[in-house]
């Protein structure tokens, strides 16, 4: 069958032989999922054995709504909030032709694998929910739900009502927020409140930003110390402590980011609150302009002269240490 990438937007605007039949309700180890197996879902088999897995099912295949089935995996679950590391195949449920591919040689070949948070807006990132490490999600959608309201091709004749047929293949389940033990807070440093999803409120308590760095542990994790150079993935929020406005946020963007630690990636003073920090630890740091952004040729338009900033992060995991 002939393959070919489709030309619209990237995918986040945002065992062999597995077929994708209903699994009862104790294979998922008790996890429930966001998004239900149905007829759609039900006509797809996954072969795993190569090394990007294949989906057969027989055209046209048409979904009722978003559908998705957890196959196989080991490990830990996938929970709200949990961030899943994917490979995905794309097809068209119209022709059965491939769209799109993460995997080494497949379609699209500018693809990149996703990292999406469990529970967001996304239709991956709902079908994700309960996907474990080495296992496969089979999620059945429409391509104006995957690729945006307006994706069609003329050449592989899609549009947007037409199905989309995706296989995730899932090689990593990662906390989404701090997981360790609440510690108390500090004088002259912000209050901090925690939305069921782990994302920090910051509550300032009304007086001048420290004018030394000061790095105050919020949750204390027990996971490895993170050392200079290591590649970590955090989740944070940066605020202007004169404004208290966000200036960035990786809980807005709806993922978590990967960061490697060091004065060459970073600012000075946001290495210097990571460095010794266990994971699954928050950290609460405020920064003056010296170990901030204190080049005015590289400080952000929203940051003015001389102003404090507060990062509130959260070190999830460690994905690559300093050799």
């Amino acid at each position: 069958m002939r393959t070919r990438p489709l030309s619209i937007a990237a995918l986040l605007v945002a065992a062999a032989g597995l077929t994708a039949c209903q699994a009862p309700a104790d294979g998922l180890d008790g996890c429930e999922p966001l998004l239900q197996p149905g007829a759609a879902t039900g006509e797809v088999s996954v072969d795993a054995s190569g090394e990007a897995p294949e989906a057969s099912f027989q055209v046209p295949l048409v979904t009722d709504g978003n559908q998705a089935q957890v196959l196989g995996g080991e490990g830990e679950r996938a929970a709200d909030g949990d961030t899943v590391d994917t490979d995905y195949v794309v097809y068209s449920g119209k022709t059965g032709e491939l769209i799109s591919s993460s995997y080494a040689g497949g379609a699209g070949a500018a693809a990149n694998p996703l990292r999406v948070s469990v529970g967001g807006e996304s239709v991956l990132a709902q079908a994700v929910a309960c996907g474990a490490p080495g296992g496969h999600v089979v999620l059945t959608t429409t391509i104006a739900e995957l690729f945006g309201p307006g994706a069609a091709s003329e050449s592989m004749d899609i549009g947007p009502a037409d199905t989309a047929v995706v296989v995730l293949g899932v090689s990593d389940v990662r906390p989404g927020r701090a997981e360790g033990n609440p510690r108390p807070g500090q004088q002259g440093m912000p209050a901090i409140a925690l939305a069921p999803n782990g994302q920090p409120g910051v509550t300032f308590p009304g007086s001048p930003a420290p004018a030394e760095l000061t790095v105050m542990q919020s949750i204390e994790g027990t996971g490895p110390e993170v050392a200079e150079g290591d590649t970590v993935l955090l989740h944070y929020t940066g605020i202007i402590w004169e404004t208290e406005e966000v200036f960035d946020s990786s809980w807005e963007k709806g993922s978590p980011t990967e960061m490697t630690i060091s004065d060459a990636n970073l600012i000075p003073g946001f290495v210097d609150a990571v460095v010794g920090q266990p994971v699954g630890s928050q950290v609460v740091v405020s920064i003056p302009q010296e170990l901030g952004y204190a080049d005015p040729a590289t400080r952000p338009a929203s940051i003015g002269e001389g102003e404090h900033l507060l990062f509130v992060i959260d070190i999830l995991d460690r994905v690559d240490a300093a050799e």
